[in-house]
This record gives structure tokens, C-alpha cells and sequence, in this order.
């Protein structure tokens, strides 16, 4: 299966970049960080960033790779991978899983950075401020890069011009 990546920082179009490919037949996984939040944010439990980084983490790595085993299509879109949970790990000071980094090398066919749009917008799960959603996107891009990836920057267009963008370079 070709998993294609389609990542950055809070509030760059990821989800609504991923629903129209959807819309458009193509498989896609969810974000496996944002199904843990709105889990466990109904269970009251401190498996949250906010709470217990370490726990949390660990949580979305076993809910990633979960996901992407259970995948059924020759190729996927995934909302954010393993690689975004080193950054975020980097940035929170806190060593990441050992599971994240003995899977992360080489496992996705192509990342697509989308840079950060003019509008920014809190919600449920995206609580962090517009400059610290800037350093985010910033250690996900160097993450990538650290594990051998070079993400293919998709430009701050309309999200069908994305779309265009994404599926011309597969």
C-alpha cells in the first residue's frame, strides 16, 4: 500500500484538503492525535497532551500504526503520521516512543507540507495560539527531514487547487 502524507501545523487544511480527496474516491486516514483527544476528553481521562504528554503520545503511535494496519486500499492519504508525533515529543521536552522511531523511517511514499493559511482558528482539539502553531509546523517539517523524508511543500491555495497540486506530483 502507498501511504501519502498530507501534514503541517494546526490549522493549515489538512482536514478539509483530506475530506475533498475523499470526496474525490481516494482512501484517507484520519488523524489519529485528534481520535485520541475526542476520546478521552469523553472518558475524562489524562491520556491528553495537556495532561500526560508521555501517555498521550504513546497513545497516538499505537492508534497510528493500529490505523494503518488496518487500512484496505492500494493507496491512502493519511491526516498527519508517526513522524508529526516526534515533533510534537520534541517540542513537548519528552522522548518519543520507541515504537515511533523504530517505524517511522521509510514508511511513507510521499509527505505533502501544506503551508500555513492566512486564517487561523481554534477549536475542541487545536488549543495552541497562532505563533505556537507556527513553531509546530516548523519541527514537523524538521522531523520529516530527520527521518529521511523531504516533504513536497503545497502552496496556501484554494483547497481544490491543492488538490490539484497534491495529485500531480504522486
Amino acid at each position: 500500500m502507498k501511504k501519502y502524507v498530507i501534514t503541517g501545523g494546526p490549522c493549515v487544511g489538512k482536514t478539509t484538503v483530506l475530506e475533498l480527496l475523499a470526496t474525490k474516491g481516494h482512501a484517507i486516514l484520519p488523524e489519529a492525535a485528534r481520535m485520541i483527544i475526542e476520546e478521552e476528553t469523553l472518558r475524562g481521562s489524562d491520556v491528553l497532551p495537556w495532561k500526560n504528554l508521555v501517555k498521550f503520545q504513546e497513545a497516538v503511535v499505537e492508534q497510528q500504526l493500529k490505523n494503518e494496519a488496518d487500512a484496505k486500499a492500494d493507496a491512502i492519504f493519511l491526516d498527519r503520521s508517526l513522524v508529526d508525533g516526534f515533533a510534537y515529543c520534541t517540542l513537548g521536552g519528552i522522548p518519543a516512543p520507541e515504537r515511533l522511531s523504530k517505524n517511522a523511517v521509510g514508511r511513507y511514499e510521499k509527505v505533502f507540507l501544506l503551508e500555513p493559511l492566512s486564517v487561523y482558528a481554534k477549536d475542541g482539539a487545536r488549543t495552541e495560539d497562532e505563533r505556537t502553531a507556527k513553531l509546530i509546523h516548523d519541527e514537523i517539517a524538521k522531523a520529516y527531514a530527520g527521518f529521511g523524508y523531504e516533504p513536497i511543500v503545497v502552496p496556501a491555495l484554494s483547497p481544490e487547487e491543492r488538490i490539484i497540486f497534491i495529485l500531480e506530483r504522486l
